[in-house]
């Protein structure tokens, strides 16, 4: 028999307090808000085995032989003040102040506790003053704003500050009584604090030509400080110590985003043309990296997550190519050649290269087009993304795992094609260039930029005087697509997915299609 108890709360308090006031050419607005969080759990559990009798469905009736029991609780406690003050003179001149004061129960009482985060921003409408109306009346709306803020994260494993305990193993006293060992399992870091991202962002945005053309465009620069992370790096394992995280990690991530629309109409044509793109690109500038790293092993100053791999420069045709370059020991005809990168005659572990990109891409756009003529209409979007690879991971293997890609092994090495760009078949793990279906090197990275007719929808609307001689309020006939158009060089991966999702490929017998589709509608009101 088993039995458990499972009590939980949560409750949350909000008060909130407005004011709004409009005197002359001054506007004024303001927000004073608190909130309390309070949640508790505590759940246990018994079970017993054995019953002599099944007439009481007592817990307690069970042997003492075969019997168990858990339990645990926890606790969530967070007080947050928060607020907002804006002011705007005559619509011109803008101003914003919030701020957030938190306190959070993942960290010590004692300082640690509460955290102070502000933001400021600042906008001027310059397309109001005089001087522009009378000089520059093409550009119907301009303002320039910019903000800087200040943000904090305790989403993180709570009590660090704390050490754990935890039994590990037993003692024998008095020479049958056995006792568990209660120990120390880490060393507490008594400094935890907030995570920290301080944001800055400088922008402006515009309309011209009657309004019929908008301009947005931001640039931004985001310095995340106080990352948790270890600082095993630069102490040696023979220390013997098992360091807590600290808060010394900083990364940056800059770049910029814009959008521009075109709106207008000739005659019975409408249109309206949109474009917009988003660069970003982040990278690490501190945490305890490993001393003595060549520095293009470095990942201080690469983006986050950027991977190592041996450079590929070809494939050894025979023996004799193999005589004659540096190689991994048991390479023969048929395996990749990995560059000899610090030129130090062997291959190992540093020859391997800091890629400068990762799965996610440094840039992304796209482009829409809406049209209508009389009773017709289209809609055409593309979108793309630049800047990210992707490696053919988990997907390749051999004969005794599964099928191979097509497209890596079609102009493979084989004794009568002594190849020099494509590697001979392989078993998973059975190559030194493919760890258990890892590949550690450049020949199966490819470039996952990609240009897409992401979706299209060509349509047309009966006229109501037609529609209502069969009682009906309106009728639509469309044909749409999905993913309809793909332009890139990575044939066996849909660009858009995620890390190692399958695009049209053949894995272990099965078929993962591209989610392309075509349809062809009739939408009805009644």
């Amino acid at each position: 028999m088993r039995q458990w108890m499972d009590n939980s709360s949560n409750i949350t308090l909000n008060a909130l307090l407005n004011y709004d006031r409009t005197f002359n050419k001054h506007d004024v607005k303001a927000l004073f808000a608190t909130e309390r969080i309070a949640g508790d759990n505590m759940n246990f559990w018994a079970f017993r085995r054995s019953y002599t009798s099944e007439i009481l469905d007592e817990l307690d009736l069970g042997s003492n032989a075969l019997k168990d029991n858990g339990g645990s609780s926890s606790v969530v406690r967070r007080l947050n003040y928060f607020g907002r003050v804006s002011y705007a003179y005559d619509s011109k001149y803008l101003a914003e102040f919030v701020w957030r004061y938190d306190g959070s129960y993942i960290f010590d009482p004692v300082g640690k506790q509460f955290g102070f985060f502000p933001g400021i921003s600042l906008g001027y409408r310059i397309s109001k003053e005089n001087f522009w109306k009378d000089n520059i009346s093409f550009i119907n709306e301009m303002k320039i704003r910019g903000s800087w803020g200040k943000t904090g994260n305790d989403r993180i494993a709570p009590y660090q500050y704390l050490t754990t305990y935890g039994y590990n193993g037993s003692y024998v006293f008095n020479e049958s009584v056995s006792e568990q060992a209660l120990r120390a399992l880490r060393i507490p870091n008594e400094g935890v604090t907030w995570e920290i991202a301080n944001q800055s962002n400088i922008g402006f945005d515009a309309q011209l030509l009657n309004n019929k053309l908008t301009i947005s465009a931001d640039y931004f620069n985001n310095l995340r400080t106080n990352i948790l992370a270890y600082r095993n790096a630069s102490v040696p394992g023979s220390a013997g110590l098992n360091l807590p995280r600290e808060n010394i990690g900083k990364v940056v991530n800059k770049g910029f985003e814009f959008q521009v629309s075109y709106l207008d109409n000739t005659g019975d044509l409408s249109y309206q043309v949109s474009v917009n793109g988003a660069y970003s690109k982040n990278h690490i500038k501190f945490w305890d990296e490993t001393p003595g790293n060549p520095e293009y092993q470095k990942s201080t100053g690469n983006q986050m997550n950027a991977r190592l791999y041996y450079q590929a420069i070809g494939v050894f045709i025979d023996a004799a190519a193999i005589d004659k370059y540096p190689h991994w020991n048991g390479a023969r005809p048929g395996d990749i050649i990995f560059k000899d990168v610090n030129d130090d005659g062997k291959i190992d572990g540093l020859d391997r290269v800091r890629s400068n990109k990762t799965t996610i891409p440094t840039f992304t756009g796209g482009f829409t087009i809406d049209l209508e003529y009389k009773r017709f209409y289209a809609t055409i979007l593309f979108q793309g993304a630049a800047g990210a690879e992707r490696s053919y991971r988990t997907f390749s293997g051999g004969p005794g795992v599964g099928n191979f890609m097509y497209n890596l092994v079609k102009d493979r090495w084989t004794p009568d094609n002594p190849s020099a760009e494509n590697p001979r078949a392989w078993e998973r793990g059975g190559a030194y260039w493919m760890t258990d279906g890892e590949p550690n090197n450049t020949y199966f990275v490819r470039s996952s930029d990609y240009l897409r007719l992401k979706n299209f929808e060509i349509g047309y609307s009966l006229p109501s005087g037609y529609t209502e001689k069969i009682g009906i309020q309106s009728l639509r006939v469309y044909v749409s697509a999905l993913n309809f158009l793909t332009f890139t060089k990575m044939k066996d991966f849909d660009p858009e997915s995620p890390d190692d999702a399958p695009g049209s490929i053949w894995v272990n017998s099965q078929v993962y299609p591209l989610n392309k589709t075509t349809n062809i509608g009739l939408t009805v009101t009644f």
